[in-house]
């Protein structure tokens, strides 16, 4: 009976594994629709990295042309391409001087450095002294006689203060927008007009012009410049006499009057013989351009309270600091 059993088992057992290893002969149902199912998909969709843009696109697939892009087909790269004036704004020159006979490299580029910031000039501060050879014409000549000829008399001149901004800069021409003041300081004893004998009062005229103009000059290689400016200006004259009390009537007294302005100079550039020189007013100030000037002014202005009229031609020197 027992062995009936354990033959029973037996022969159970061997058939079990016979029909799992049939089993592993086969594979899965749909297996092989699964594979080619697999193999003919084509992803579609848009790219995880760049939003917007489908896989295979025009990014993605793009070769090297020479041209730059971003993100995009056909946008180009921009760049900022600097003027010489935003090159040398936050510019502070250290010279290479750590490199051993390097001496001639060092005198090189100070003389390049030189050339690009003296052309990068935005604008320029002028401050002239004019003597006062102007002529003066008024009633019974008083004020001639009065500051020009009379007793302890000051015809002094005038300090003038002037900006320019270029407007138009080439290699052979320059062209800038002007505007500028100044203060004049003249003196002397009063004149009686009745029999012309000296009065112990002291008279003062303060004259103080305002200029706005337009001007071109010429630059000749780096030493050199000739300019010339005109415009519209306005003369006011002040009255002083000693002889009456401050806040009395006639103490003082204003005049306005109209006229034009008419300036000549020639400039000789202190900077441009040395590069030395150049670099270190430069990187200490950003003044591109020291110049001495010799200068012309001829002025006219005839529209007054008083019957007067100040004209003519007068010479003076001054300085010009060109700046970034």
């Amino acid at each position: 009976m027992h062995r009936r059993n354990l033959a029973f088992f037996i022969s159970l057992s061997i058939l079990s594994f016979n029909a799992v290893a049939v089993d592993l002969e086969h594979s899965v149902s749909g297996d092989n629709e699964i594979e080619n199912s697999l193999e003919n998909t084509e992803i579609k969709g848009t790219s995880p990295y760049v939003d917007g843009i489908e896989s295979g696109g025009s990014v993605e697939t793009a070769k090297s042309t020479g041209v730059d892009y971003i993100f995009d087909h056909g946008v180009k790269e921009v760049t900022d391409k600097p003027t010489l004036k935003k090159k040398y704004e936050d510019f502070g020159y250290t010279a290479p001087g750590t490199f051993d006979k390097q001496e001639n490299y060092i005198e090189t580029d100070k003389k390049m450095l030189a050339k690009d910031f003296r052309k990068a000039s935005a604008g320029s501060f002028n401050i002239t002294f004019i003597k006062n050879d102007f002529d003066y014409q008024s009633t019974n000549d008083i004020i001639n006689r009065t500051i020009g000829t009379g007793y302890r008399h000051i015809k002094g001149g005038a300090l003038y203060f002037r900006n320019d901004d270029y407007i138009v800069k080439r290699d052979l021409i320059n062209a800038y927008w002007s505007l500028g003041a100044g203060v004049g300081y003249n003196s002397g004893k009063g004149i009686f007009a009745s029999d012309g004998t000296r009065s112990d009062a002291t008279f003062n005229l303060w004259e103080v012009p305002v200029d706005l103009g337009v001007g071109m000059e010429v630059p000749l290689y780096s030493w050199f410049k000739i300019a010339g400016t005109g415009g519209a200006s306005v003369l006011g004259l002040m009255q002083n006499r000693s002889d009456y009390q401050r806040g009395e009537d006639g103490k003082r007294k204003f005049q306005v009057s109209p006229g034009y302005f008419l300036n000549g100079q020639m400039k000789i550039n202190l900077t441009g013989f040395n590069e030395d020189t150049a670099n270190d007013l430069f990187t200490s100030s950003q003044i591109t351009n020291l110049f001495l000037n010799l200068e012309a002014r001829h002025q006219s202005y005839s529209n007054f309270q008083d019957e007067i009229k100040i004209s003519g031609t007068s010479f003076g020197i001054g300085f010009t600091f060109e700046y970034l």
